[in-house]
């Protein structure tokens, strides 16, 4: 969206479809029997969904929303600046964006899509520089890796 206004105009009734909808998780699971040991029940250590948990996320409004950290959206300069900020607080250089949420239409999902891909992400690229040339986690083949062979069906073998 080119604007906040205009993206919870456009996306909120998408989001509280999500959050409201999918995310809904049946509360006995929220702490089912035999998933906490002893040790974590003297603890006090419950599941992050608890009762109560499951039933505040249904009725988040798309302002708390945003202002909690649960989304990043807004008009690109926004989604730019509230991005560099979990980029650096959390100190990490691959993101992945949802860029299509509940039951958000084509053409929306490709305005979203194309809003990020040219005037979001090309102003987060090159954020940490001294780590361009650090390929140390990208996708590399096995040096001496084993190759699957397939066995050959031989005549009579059934006999």
């Amino acid at each position: 969206a080119e604007t906040d206004e205009e993206a919870k105009e456009l996306y909120a009734e998408h989001v509280n479809y999500f959050f409201n909808r999918c995310l809904h998780v049946y509360p006995g699971y929220a702490d089912a029997p035999g998933y906490r040991t002893i040790k974590t029940i003297k603890k006090g250590a419950l599941s992050q969904y608890t009762r109560s948990s499951l039933a505040s996320l249904g009725k988040l409004t798309w302002e708390e929303l945003v202002a909690d950290g649960h989304i990043i959206a807004g008009s690109p300069e926004t989604v730019v600046e509230k991005m560099k900020e979990l980029i650096t607080g959390l100190k990490v250089g691959n993101i992945f964006c949802l860029l299509h949420i509940g039951n958000m239409t084509n053409e929306k999902t490709r305005l979203s899509s194309r809003l990020f891909a040219e005037e979001v992400m090309p102003k987060l690229q090159n954020m940490w520089p001294e780590w361009e040339d650090d390929e140390r986690f990208w996708i590399h083949p096995l040096e001496d890796r084993l190759e699957p062979t397939v066995p050959v069906a031989t005549m009579g073998a059934a006999e």
